[in-house]
């Protein structure tokens, strides 16, 4: 996190010491964001009212937003804590709004209605719509994890608790297990380990997400709006994709067709899918911090530490955990299969 704090006061040890403690306090919170897009700017001065003392004026940007707070307060180390208390009252909101991103699918249709501001009638005069920020951007920009190894962690999860009966079937969204998972990283109610990386710990909850979120969506199981389509809309067939970058009398160049490194082929997917796959059926019947743990230290590359903590649980019945399951890979899968290899040689613990 970037900071920086003017003094146009008197600058004393107390009100350095009280603001590193807040600044400390505050980065906790925002840990999950990357430090290079967070800036926290402040300024310490004297107050301009009658009755003096000192202001202390606040102001924090992040990817998803911007909030300020200014307090006034007969010393500088009480208008540093009020002025601290107010920004994370607000951050606290903030990371409401977040978490509530997705949820509109889930409501009634008369309690999400746009307000006029919101709308494209308004006029804006350029700036910003309002309460729009957060909506518009993505969020994989600009948190401090490789998301996309996280989707598909989730996305596996998903799957399988569907396929085992674990989970009613499009119950939960991948977008939702994200967003909750944040959510609990930005309010503070879960303190990160110091052994584990952000990454790592982005893992723990969003494996905690998936069951608060079913269990706030099961709420509306049996309700059925008249509003929402039926299914999805098969689109697959259209040219719309072609034709936004190629007119229909144009010719391909070789710069056209060159590879794009960056992106899996079709036959990497699809062997990453066969891979995903065998490993599903192999485990099926396992118990599930058996398959957890498996999962975590074999295919995720966790250490036995970063599951414990994560799992919180004892790193002895973690190594317990992965030997029956390697055993029951060892059991299921035939004898000269290369993914039955791979795995018994990266599931090794001592």
């Amino acid at each position: 996190m970037n900071v920086h704090f003017s003094y146009k006061a008197s600058k004393n040890t107390d009100t350095e010491r009280e603001i590193k403690q807040q600044t400390d306090k505050l980065a906790k919170r925002l840990q999950v964001f990357r430090p290079e897009l967070v800036h926290l700017h402040g300024i310490v001065a004297e107050s301009s009212t009658k009755g003096g003392g000192v202001t202390v004026s606040l102001n924090l940007r992040l990817p998803s937003g911007q909030m300020a707070s200014q307090s006034t307060a007969p010393t500088a180390v009480g208008a540093v804590k009020s002025s601290f208390h107010d920004l994370i009252h607000q951050l606290n909101a903030h990371k409401d709004l977040l978490r509530n991103r997705h949820k509109w699918r889930r409501i009634s249709k008369e309690h999400r209605r746009v307000p006029f501001e919101q709308t494209v009638a308004s006029v804006t005069n350029g700036g910003p719509i309002p309460g729009g920020a957060l909506v518009s951007r993505d969020i994989d920009h600009y948190v401090a994890t490789e998301l996309p190894r996280l989707n598909r962690f989730i996305d596996r999860e998903l799957r399988y608790r569907e396929v085992t009966g674990l989970l009613q079937q499009n119950l939960v969204t991948r977008e939702e297990v994200i967003d909750d998972a944040i959510a609990t990283a930005l309010s503070g109610e879960e303190q990160r380990p110091d052994k584990v990386s952000v990454e790592r710990w982005l893992y723990g909850l969003a494996l905690n997400a998936i069951s608060t979120v079913a269990a706030r969506n099961g709420d509306e199981t049996e309700t059925v709006h008249f509003e929402m389509p039926a299914g999805k809309p098969n689109v697959s067939g259209t040219d719309d994709a072609y034709l936004q970058f190629h007119q229909p009398d144009d010719r391909l160049s070789t710069e056209d067709v060159l590879p794009n490194r960056d992106i899996s082929t079709p036959e990497a997917v699809a062997l990453s899918d066969e891979f995903i796959d065998q490993v599903e059926k192999a485990l099926t019947g396992a118990h599930p911090q058996q398959r957890e743990a498996f999962t975590l230290f074999a295919i995720e590359g966790f250490t036995i530490e970063e599951i414990a903590e994560v799992s919180k649980r004892d790193p002895g019945e973690i190594k317990k955990s992965i030997k029956a399951a390697r055993d029951l890979v060892d059991h299921k899968l035939p004898n000269g299969n290369a993914l039955k290899k791979h795995l018994l040689n990266s599931s090794q613990v001592a």
